[in-house]
């Protein structure tokens, strides 16, 4: 019988082709390089905020500012799946403390890292200074940055990401 044979031959194409399709690879997770990549998209209900507590559980080195506007959202086109958080901050510290935090490291001539429109505005003229390694000392837990300090207004710009 002709129509068995063909059933059988189609059952047997379809088992074939699911199985080809489950061995393929997996969507790749970003990664921390990938995370901290421009491409990002930016996304959240753009709301500024001046509210210090949730900023200062993530980056304590900020938790006693004298003023403080930031936002934040999450990262990516889509809600499926974890998802990569971000902050976008401008801060100005005591002085004592922005002259402790300048000093504990050694810093170069830096550009400020992006912010989202509503928070690129509140970043002051500069000249910025920074390094990797005040990025790591505000890289911790799971909370990545990139700050950028302006000694002229005791400004902290940081950009950051966790999940």
């Amino acid at each position: 019988m002709i129509v068995p044979q063909r059933l059988a031959t189609g059952v047997l194409l379809l088992v074939v082709a699911l199985g080809v399709s489950g061995c393929a690879s997996p969507t790749p997770q970003p990664t921390e390089t990938s995370r901290g990549s421009e491409a990002a998209v930016k996304s959240g209900d753009m709301e500024l905020r001046t509210d210090l507590e949730p900023i200062a559980k993530r980056y304590p080195q900020l938790s006693t500012v004298e003023s403080i506007e930031w936002m934040g959202g999450t990262t990516g086109e889509t809600d499926l799946g974890p998802s990569t958080y971000w902050i976008d901050v401008v801060a100005v510290l005591p002085a004592d403390e922005f002259d402790a935090l300048l000093a504990s490291t050694d810093v170069e001539t830096i550009d400020a890292p992006p912010l989202v429109d509503g928070m690129s505005e509140k970043v002051p003229a500069g000249p910025f200074v920074g390094s990797d390694e005040l990025d790591a000392q505000f890289s911790a837990g799971g909370y990545t940055a990139t700050v950028a300090l302006d000694p002229q207004t005791r400004t902290v710009v940081l950009s950051g990401l966790f999940e």
